[in-house]
């Protein structure tokens, strides 16, 4: 008695005795072939056969290709937005630059010291990072502005709006990091994971670069300055 599956002859065991509520094949079977032989009588017969109207083989270089891409994006990205802060905040936006770069050293170096894989994934990481860092810098620098249009002196001006941002920027950067605790934790697949720990290394750099770097950065600036003294920013 031959089993056929979708035209295929899978096997044709002889029949010894009269099979009733169930039956035994005997051969020399192994374990493997014996499991797919049962998988094959417990599926039956498709209901509808495959036709292949077209077959392709990717290989590793699609995944390199999009890394290369990802990459480039993310300077991309990174040059624009450095741009966008010198032009708008003129020598304070360098130091929200210094900040940055930074921040991204940071990170790159604790991948490389773990021995991290940059996925696809990763570089969103990284450039979800770049947009809190520089959101940190905005809070920052509107801050002192607002201070400095109130009339204050440049020294207390900084000194009031890093103490006025220091609770935002830690309440917008601990409600991502749960977020991304959470993703890691019950997240499916490596790139999830990767994810979210690409970001919350980011966001913990991001809090030291932004608020104790770029103070140290306007600290001395403002040391080297005349009391009365005109702030960049």
């Amino acid at each position: 008695m031959a089993i056929v599956l979708d035209n295929k002859v899978y096997t044709a065991p002889v029949i010894n005795s009269r099979i009733e509520d169930s039956g035994v094949i005997e051969g020399n079977f192994s374990q493997d072939s014996a499991q797919d032989l049962a998988l094959v009588l417990r599926a039956g017969a498709l209901p509808a056969s495959i036709k292949y109207l077209e077959e392709r083989t990717v290989g590793p270089s699609l995944g390199a290709d999009s890394i290369r891409q990802g990459v480039r994006a993310s300077i991309g990205s990174l040059v624009v937005v450095m741009i966008f802060l010198v032009f708008y905040y003129r020598l304070s936006g360098v130091n929200a630059v210094v900040a940055l770069i930074l921040n991204l050293v940071i990170l790159v170096a604790f991948m490389a010291y773990a021995g991290a894989v940059l996925t696809l994934p990763g570089i969103a990481g990284v450039i979800l990072t770049i947009g809190m860092g520089v959101d940190s810098n905005v809070l920052v620098f509107e801050r002192i502005r607002e201070e400095l249009r109130n009339g204050k002196l440049p020294a207390p001006a900084v000194e009031t709006g890093f103490n006025r941002a220091f609770l935002t920027i830690i309440d917008t950067h601990v409600t991502t990091i749960v977020s991304a605790v959470f993703l890691f934790l019950f997240g499916s697949g490596t790139p999830v994971q990767g994810f979210a720990i690409t970001l919350v290394i980011g966001l913990l750099a991001n809090v030291f670069t932004s608020i104790y770097v770029s103070r140290a950065i306007f600290d001395y600036h403002l040391s080297r300055m005349d009391r009365q003294g005109h702030l960049s920013i």
